[in-house]
């Protein structure tokens, strides 16, 4: 998959990357997917996901994190300790993003002991992904 980048250190890397192909910029492209982004406390990916499907997600990655905020560490004895995440990458067809980000967020959400944050960022293309580019029948 491709996520259009709006910005980067140095003109010659964003000139680079975003180079014209065939007349048509990266930014021109119709965004027809998202890629919806959670961050949960550790544990949670089941509320997370169990959520996401009933929303019509059909799957997601999972990723362990470690937060870093400077109200989530704390010390002990001489250690930082950062607290426990993770991450659920979801790619799902734009017009299903946010009934799926609503869907989290109202059953994992802030309030919940998930205590998701969610967002989502266009994907240009996808490869390898057959059942999402078929049409519904």
């Amino acid at each position: 998959m491709t996520v259009p980048v709006n910005s980067i250190g140095g003109s010659t890397a964003k000139e680079y990357l975003l180079h014209e192909q065939e007349g048509e910029t990266a930014m021109e492209r119709e965004i027809a997917h998202d890629l919806i982004v959670v961050i949960a406390n550790q544990g949670s990916t089941d509320l997370v996901m169990d959520a996401a499907r009933e929303a019509g997600a059909t799957g997601g990655t999972v990723i362990h994190a470690k937060g870093t905020g400077t109200d989530l560490v704390r010390k002990f004895f001489g250690v930082s300790i950062a607290s426990e995440q993770e991450m659920v990458f979801i790619l799902a067809r734009s017009e299903a993003k946010k009934p799926i980000m609503k869907a989290i967020m109202a059953k994992a959400g802030i309030q919940s002991a998930a205590q998701s944050l969610v967002f989502s960022l266009p994907v240009g293309d996808i490869a390898g992904l057959r059942e999402l580019e078929q049409p519904e029948t």
